[in-house]
């Protein structure tokens, strides 16, 4: 496989999502920037507040943000937006009923990506996402160097009618096969893309770890007996919404002795409050809150003021079962003890923190009830052995050095000094 030239200094990262709901691009932009590459990042845009986020992430920064298509209420025709809504929409049903699929299921434009993503004439293309694996192609096929990461195993991920799985498979056979170097979030998900595909091609893993050179004052609590207080926990992602795992706790919390207030940081979807209410409208004992969005400055201080981080992935798919997400690296980074569901991904992860990751089966209320009051009365601090490991295997750090090791074989002479 070709090395580019060790003069050549242009990445263009390729994805469908706005920056600030996608720490594993920005992470990426910045170790490039950080290795002295000209950083394209090129996404979709659909949200002003999101792009505001987008912007104070990249302030200071020399990286060129731009967007392949602009569909943010009121910066376009209306008429425009319509068209590539209604595509869309028509294209996932033409799979729904007629297992057609087109390219358009899977996002709004990919013709215009490919179209804004060639032009740049980058050096090495980063695919993230769906929309970017069959851009990819497209740019491989045109004589272009492209990199994938499955941060997803997006084949194996929300698997409902509309979703062009058989499209998807043949984006990531072409990606394994054709791809400068792969990348996935997780060892567990690496071994099965590696299995489905038949392949002996390698898959670096890329953790979803944060960088240790982000300082916090750590916030410190008595346990809840010495003062009668509650237990806090506290769950986040970017969707507040079903099929995360939030009401198979709330079942639980009813058998718990311990009062509980549950925190949930992120987008909250229409009406699912209401349901989570419902599920302790019978109980005075526990209460929940829901927070909005906090500059990712400001996260690791924030957790840190929980008792107990959640991370509570359902086996929906396989996806779910075998990725690793941020949740879990942010909540060990802010030394929180954490609880989480007994995915292959959590395992993964939970092998190396025996003594402050604590696994449960989150099907059965019981045995979750029952480790929640374990861990209101008996806390366990990470060791500095634990904090060393972490920073060893799953920092953002650690991931630079795996990824400035790919660049070495792949790319270029050129390294990242640690």
């Amino acid at each position: 496989m070709s090395k580019l030239n060790k003069n050549s200094k242009k990445v263009c990262l390729l994805s469908d999502h706005h920056i600030c709901i996608n720490p594993r691009l920005w992470k990426e932009a910045f170790f490039y920037e950080k290795l002295g590459y000209e950083v394209v990042v090129l996404t979709m845009w659909q949200s002003n507040l999101f792009l505001e986020k987008d912007k104070q992430i990249l302030s200071g920064h020399s990286i060129k943000y731009f967007s392949y298509l602009n569909i943010i209420p009121g910066e376009n025709i209306i008429l425009v937006n319509y068209f590539y809504r209604i595509r869309k929409r028509l294209s996932s049903e033409l799979h729904r009923f007629f297992k057609i699929g087109l390219a358009w299921s899977i996002s709004h434009a990919p013709e215009k990506m490919f179209k804004v993503a060639l032009a740049e004439s980058a050096d090495i293309y980063v695919a993230h996402l769906e929309c970017a694996f069959f851009v990819g192609r497209k740019l491989v096929n045109a004589g272009k160097k492209v990199a994938y990461d499955f941060e997803d195993w997006y084949s194996r991920d929300y698997l409902v009618p509309e979703r062009p799985v058989k499209l998807l498979q043949s984006l990531e056979k072409f990606a394994i096969l054709y791809g400068i170097f792969i990348t996935a979030a997780s060892k567990s998900m690496a071994d099965e893309i590696k299995k489905e595909y038949s392949s002996n091609s390698s898959i670096e893993t890329i953790y979803n770890g944060f960088s240790i050179a982000e300082k916090f004052n750590k916030i410190q609590f008595c346990t809840p007996s010495a003062i009668n207080r509650v237990f806090r926990l506290i769950w986040f992602s970017r969707t507040v919404g079903p099929n995360r795992g939030i009401e198979n706790l709330l079942k639980a919390l009813k058998h718990c002795k311990v009062k509980c207030e549950l925190h949930m940081l992120g987008i909250l979807v229409d009406g699912f409050d209401k349901i989570l209410y419902n599920h302790i409208s019978d109980s005075n004992r526990h209460s929940l809150h829901f927070h909005h969005f906090i500059p990712h400055s400001e996260l690791i201080q924030f957790l840190n003021s929980f008792d107990l981080g959640l991370a509570l992935d359902l086996k929906i798919n396989d996806n779910r079962n075998l990725t690793v997400t941020n949740k879990i690296m942010q909540y060990i980074q802010a030394e929180l003890p954490v609880l989480c569901s007994n995915t292959i991904g959590h395992l993964e992860v939970a092998s190396f923190f025996p003594n402050t990751i604590h696994v449960v089966n989150i099907d059965n209320e019981f045995e979750v009830a029952e480790k929640i009051d374990f861990l209101a009365t008996n806390p366990k601090s990470y060791s500095e052995e634990d904090m060393l490991r972490f920073n060893e295997i799953f920092s953002w750090e650690a991931q630079e050095k795996k990824l400035n090791n790919l660049i070495n074989i792949h790319i270029s002479d050129e390294k990242i000094s640690h």
